[in-house]
């Protein structure tokens, strides 16, 4: 009888104090979860899940079927439910933009001497490149994710 009274006053065995293994071990109390509202969000792939549609696409492309692809008979106008709708998006196209400088001489028709004009600033000679282009080139970061970030903040902001 007294053992079993010496063994009211022990801690209970844990995970941490004996060689109960993890799983035997009891949760602590925790916070209870607020209850959702409403469906749960769907994932990415599935109806109803994912990425938000643009509210204002550059392009919208309707497909539409022209033929039944069992029997071959015309689908008229009136025949189209829209199915589905997603939107694909894409990087604009990288082109440079290639400023050409000429830079003339004139010759005064009095004196005789020959005036070059001066060059436009941020135009000077030396590197073909530009300004934003060496500085691109030197901050390290990589081109393609910097279009990405300039293209995510447009589209937020437009």
């Amino acid at each position: 009888m007294a053992e079993l009274e010496a063994k009211l006053g022990t801690p209970p065995k844990t995970p941490d104090n004996s060689s109960l293994p993890p799983s035997q071990g009891k949760k602590p109390n925790r916070a209870e979860k607020v209850a959702r509202r409403g469906p749960r969000p769907g994932s990415l792939g599935r109806m109803g899940g994912g990425r938000p549609l643009a509210e204002t696409p550059d392009e919208i492309v309707a497909a539409r079927p022209v033929r039944c692809a069992h029997c071959q008979a015309a689908l008229a106008e009136t025949d189209h439910v829209l199915h589905g709708r997603y939107d694909k998006i894409d990087l604009p196209q990288v082109a440079p933009v290639v400023t050409r400088v000429e830079r003339y001489a004139g010759r005064c028709r009095c004196c005789g001497g020959t005036t070059l004009a001066p060059v436009p600033e941020g135009l000077e000679p030396g590197t073909p490149f530009s300004v934003g282009i060496v500085a691109l080139a030197m901050s390290g970061e990589p081109l393609v994710r910097r279009i990405c970030v300039s293209c995510t903040r447009s589209a937020t902001s437009g």
